[in-house]
């Protein structure tokens, strides 16, 4: 299958879009996350996560039962499958074994999507605690099933080789605060690779499962802005998303041309790459080259940005572009423009023929 429900790509070019996408909308994840850490401390960052994987579960779980065609499983397998796909399709690296209908344990290994490198060893042990009692607990509420539980055996934060826990079908209806605990386990069952379950290849095409992955990391951008503002007003979450932005740009901006294809240091180029990226989340963007060393670039959409329907978090975001820009070429400037009643971005690119800074 060679193209895609919305819009005709063949699977080379879908599968070279939708990597530069993710790997984009990751870096920003963690960004955004890591300097409300920075600047809100270890609570915040709970906080975050917390309303993260609530708000995904929210919009998830119960149609992706159907979609994954795991809705008649039993409840353990059923929870654990979940996971295992909805997570392997977001790109994490995923193990799932069936120790009984009733028991069913996953684990998930390195490296993690969020905080990659050596950033994972800053993470406080009480996030992964919190990513790991948040979602999964509730599972068995939404699954229609009280006996339902789940138990966390192992966190990478506190020295073991993954995050690992499982599902246990109880013989009695658990009270809510019963539905989640922590027991350490030294040896689990081991992975085998032949018995893991596997997705129809008929129903879930690879056109399909990059789909899934794209939707996964922009939802998980638009989410973290969204709780950003819920828990620190506007102008704060401004702040932290430009402030974060600009860091994004400095450590990762060279990273980001490459992965476009285009790491000149002229206007056109530049804006060549911010383009690239821009497309890949299906923003349609324009390059006018009215002048020379002049060019301007026009974007309808804001993806994976959404909801930052107002100019000042826009302004945020493009803190990131005008950052790269500076890295890559102290003559050049970049400036913005929004216009509110078309919703399009024009960012105009000149070099000035001196240094800037």
């Amino acid at each position: 299958m060679n193209t895609i429900a919305y819009g005709e790509e063949d699977i080379a070019t879908l599968r070279a879009r939708i990597a530069l996408a993710n790997k984009f909308a990751w870096i920003v994840v963690s960004g955004l996350t890591a300097i409300c850490y920075r600047e809100r401390g270890e609570k915040a960052l709970n906080e975050i996560w917390s309303a993260l994987l609530s708000s995904e579960q929210k919009v998830r779980f119960q149609a992706a039962l159907v979609k994954l065609g795991i809705q008649n499983d039993p409840p353990a397998l059923a929870a654990a499958k979940y996971h295992y796909f909805s997570n392997s399709i977001g790109g994490l690296n995923m193990q799932l074994i069936e120790e009984t209908p009733k028991k069913v344990w996953i684990r998930y290994l390195s490296p993690w999507g969020t905080y990659p490198g050596i950033a994972a060893l800053t993470v406080p042990t009480s996030v992964r605690r919190t990513i790991l009692s948040t979602w999964h607990p509730r599972n068995g509420g939404l699954l229609g099933c009280p006996r339902l539980g789940w138990v966390a055996t192992k966190f990478v934060a506190e020295g073991h080789p993954y995050d690992e826990g499982y599902f246990q079908e109880y013989d009695h209806d658990l009270a809510p605060e019963e539905r989640f605990r922590v027991e350490h386990v030294e040896r689990s069952p081991e992975f085998d690779p032949d018995k893991a379950p596997r997705l129809d290849p008929a129903i879930w095409p690879e056109a399909r499962w990059l789909k899934g992955s794209y939707s996964y990391g922009v939802d998980y951008v638009q989410h973290t802005i969204e709780i950003m503002h819920r828990l620190f007003g506007a102008p704060a979450a401004r702040d932290l998303v430009a402030t974060g932005m600009r860091l994004l740009a400095v450590q990762f901006g060279p990273d980001l041309a490459k992965a476009s294809g285009e790491e000149g240091a002229s206007p056109a180029a530049i804006a060549a790459s911010f383009a690239a990226i821009l497309r890949a989340f299906r923003n349609k963007c324009s390059l006018d080259a009215a002048q020379a060393d002049r060019i301007v670039l026009r974007i309808r959409g804001f993806q994976p940005f959404a909801h930052a329907a107002d100019d000042g978090l826009r302004e945020a975001v493009f803190a990131l572009f005008a950052m790269m820009t500076r890295l890559r070429n102290g003559h050049v400037a970049i400036t913005r423009h929004f216009d509110a009643g078309s919703q399009t971005e024009t960012w105009t690119l000149s070099d000035e023929k001196r240094w800037l800074w």
